[in-house]
C-alpha cells in the first residue's frame, strides 16, 4: 500500500503534543491510591487529568464503567479524525489481538507500529508460557495458545516448555525480556503472584510507546497516544475500584505501573 506523506499528519501530531501534556503520571495515581476514600482519590486524578466532571459523582463501579466507556468512545471518535489511514485505525482498534493485525501492520510499512505488535506477541507468549506451565497444563495446551509473529520463535518457546524457569530465561537471554522474566519468576516462587509479570509487561510496552515522542511526523505519535490514553483509563478504573472495594493501599500501589508521562 502507498503511504501518505508524513506531513499529512502535521495537524494530528500537533494536536497530540498538546493532549500529551494532559496525561496523568504514575506518581499521581500512586498519590490517589493513598487517599482515604474514593472521592478524595478521584479528585486528585480529576484535577491532574482531563475528564468529565461526572467522574467525581460516581458511587459504584457500574456507573464508573459507563463513564469509562464514554471516554473510550471519545478516543475512538478522535482516532477516526486524526488517522486518515483506515489500516492504522483497524490496527489500533484490534491492538489487543496483535497476531491478527500484525500482517496489516507489515503492509503499512510503519516499523514502529509493527515492532510494537511483535513485542506484544512476545510478551503475551511469555505470559501464556508462565501461566500454563505454573498451572501444570501440557505442552500441547501451550502450543494451541501460543501466538505467531513475534521476535521470539514460538517453536523455540514450545521446545522450552519442559525446561526449568531458569533454563527458559537462558533461552531468551539475548532478548529484551530477560529481566522481566527473572522478576516474574522471583515473585512467583516467593509470593505466588503474577502481579510483577503483568506490571512488567505493561511497563515494557509503555516504555516502547514513549519512543513515539521523538517522531516528528507520521501516525506513530497518534497511535502511541491513543494506547497511552487507554492505559490511563485502565489505571483510573484500577484506583477507583480499589477505593470502592477498600483494597489495601500497598496492594493497590503494586498494581500501578509506569505511564506515558
Amino acid at each position: 500500500m502507498k503511504k501518505p506523506s508524513p506531513l499529512s499528519y502535521a495537524y494530528a501530531v500537533g494536536r497530540i503534543r498538546a493532549l500529551e501534556r494532559k496525561l496523568i503520571s504514575s506518581a499521581i495515581f500512586r498519590e490517589a491510591a493513598e487517599e482515604k476514600d474514593f472521592s478524595s482519590a478521584m479528585k486528585i486524578i480529576f484535577d491532574a487529568g482531563h475528564f468529565d466532571e461526572d467522574m467525581l459523582k460516581v458511587e459504584d463501579s457500574d456507573r464508573l464503567d459507563d463513564l469509562i466507556e464514554e471516554e473510550d468512545r471519545k478516543i475512538y471518535d478522535m482516532m477516526r479524525e486524526l488517522l486518515p489511514e483506515k489500516e492504522i485505525l483497524s490496527i489500533v482498534t484490534q491492538e489487543s489481538q496483535p497476531d491478527r493485525v500484525l500482517g496489516l501492520a507489515e503492509e503499512t510499512g510503519y516499523v514502529f507500529i509493527r515492532d510494537y505488535l511483535k513485542h506484544k506477541i512476545d510478551l503475551g507468549n511469555l505470559k501464556i508460557l508462565l501461566r500454563t506451565k505454573y498451572s501444570g497444563f501440557s505442552a500441547e495446551t501451550f502450543k494451541r495458545l501460543v501466538m505467531s509473529g513475534g521476535f521470539l520463535d514460538e517453536d523455540v518457546l514450545s521446545q522450552c516448555y519442559g525446561s526449568s524457569y531458569a533454563e527458559i530465561g537462558e533461552a531468551i537471554r539475548n532478548s529484551p525480556y530477560l529481566d522481566l522474566w527473572n522478576r516474574a519468576i522471583d515473585a512467583l516462587e516467593e509470593s505466588e503472584t503474577f502481579v510483577p509479570l503483568e506490571r512488567g509487561i505493561e511497563d515494557f510496552l509503555t516504555a516502547y510507546l514513549r519512543k513515539a515522542k521523538y517522531i516528528v511526523f507520521g501516525p506513530e505519535p497518534v497511535f502511541a497516544y491513543i494506547l497511552a490514553k487507554r492505559m490511563e483509563l485502565s489505571l483510573v478504573r484500577l484506583v477507583a475500584v480499589g477505593k470502592l472495594q477498600s483494597i489495601p493501599v500497598e496492594t493497590l500501589k503494586q498494581r500501578i505501573g509506569e505511564t506515558y508521562v
